[in-house]
C-alpha cells in the first residue's frame, strides 16, 4: 500500500476469500517476476493479496540472475511485472493486462475502475 492507495493490498477482499463457495482457486501457485520500487509490480502484488491467490515471487531486479531467466523465458524482454499461470498456460507482461486476467480468472467481480 502507498500514499495514493493507502488500503490496497493490505488485506484479502471479503469476496475473494477461499471460504466462499464458487470462488475460483488456482491449483498451482502463480509465478510473478517483479522487483521492488516498481509501481506496476507493486500494483500486481496488491491485487494478488486482495484476491488471496498463492504466488511465487521471483525478484528480477537489475543484476539478478532472475532477470536473465526472465529474458530467456520471454525471448529477450526483461519487462516486469511478468505473470506465468501454470494452471492455464498463460504468460503475460503489462500490469493492466495481468490484473484484468486475475479478476477474469480468479474473482467473482470486476476490478475497480481506478486500476
Amino acid at each position: 500500500a502507498g500514499l495514493l492507495r493507502p488500503s490496497r493490498g493490505t488485506k484479502v477482499a471479503s469476496t475473494a476469500s477461499f471460504t466462499l463457495p464458487n470462488v475460483p482457486r488456482p491449483r498451482k501457485a502463480l509465478i510473478v517476476y517483479s522487483y521492488e520500487g516498481n509501481q506496476f509490480c507493486r500494483l500486481v502484488r496488491e491485487i494478488l493479496t486482495e484476491l488471496d491467490l498463492p504466488y511465487e515471487l521471483r525478484s528480477a531486479g537489475k543484476g539478478s540472475f532472475r532477470r536473465e531467466e526472465l529474458s530467456e523465458i520471454t525471448g529477450g524482454s526483461n519487462q516486469c511485472p511478468y505473470l506465468i499461470d501454470p494452471n492455464t498456460g498463460i504468460r503475460m507482461p503489462e500490469s493492466k493486462d495481468i490484473i484484468q486476467y486475475l479478476y477474469d480468472t480468479y474473482a467473482l467481480w470486476t476490478p475497480p475502475s481506478e486500476l
